[in-house]
């Protein structure tokens, strides 16, 4: 009787062995899970200036960088057909240099004036970001630059930052800035 006693009571303990690790288990796994789910609230800040066009930008569509890209390709193949599949008909382009390019027509006849003067090599992008402002309006800010070759065969070198807005998968406003070539 006293070998069956033992042999219980050896059960017992090893049962509760087990039953301690699998509570201890479940703490543990417990402990490292998030029980509450938060959202994500938009840090607010007391601005020393405040934005007069809009606010609060937030990530947007990627597709839309796709079309500014596209829209760069053709650019360097000097396809300004592909280049006005882009553009949409009432497009504004306030350019590096102060002036204004106003409807898909102009602005077609003044890359064909001028990028057919030069090649654009070592073309490349530092960043592109799709973004929406609080007004809705989607933008594609892009921070680029080439090698610009002219006619007589020297190289210079350009970087620009644009800010293209699309509507509807079509550019209808270019803000471009062009950093001085030393």
């Amino acid at each position: 009787m006293c070998v069956h006693l033992r042999r219980l009571n050896h059960k017992l303990n090893t049962m509760k062995k087990i039953l301690l690790l699998t509570i201890l288990g479940v703490f543990i796994s417990c402990a490292n899970q998030e029980t509450e789910q938060t959202k994500t609230e938009i840090a607010t800040v007391d601005k020393q200036f405040k934005p007069t066009y809009t606010d609060n930008f937030r990530i947007g569509n990627p597709e839309n960088i796709l079309i500014i890209e596209k829209m760069h390709q053709g650019m360097i193949a000097k396809d300004f057909e592909a280049v006005g599949s882009f553009v949409a008909d009432n497009a504004v382009f306030y350019m590096e240099d102060g002036s204004t390019i106003e409807g898909k027509s102009a602005l077609l006849e003044f890359m064909e004036a001028n990028f057919t003067q030069i090649t654009l090599k070592n073309y490349s992008v530092g960043v592109s970001i799709s973004v929406v402002g609080e007004n809705g309006h989607e933008w594609v800010l892009m921070w680029d630059q080439a090698d610009i070759e002219t006619p007589d065969g020297n190289l210079q070198k350009v970087d620009w930052m644009d800010a293209f807005q699309l509507e509807n998968g079509k550019i209808i406003a270019m803000n471009g800035f062009v950093k001085s070539p030393k």
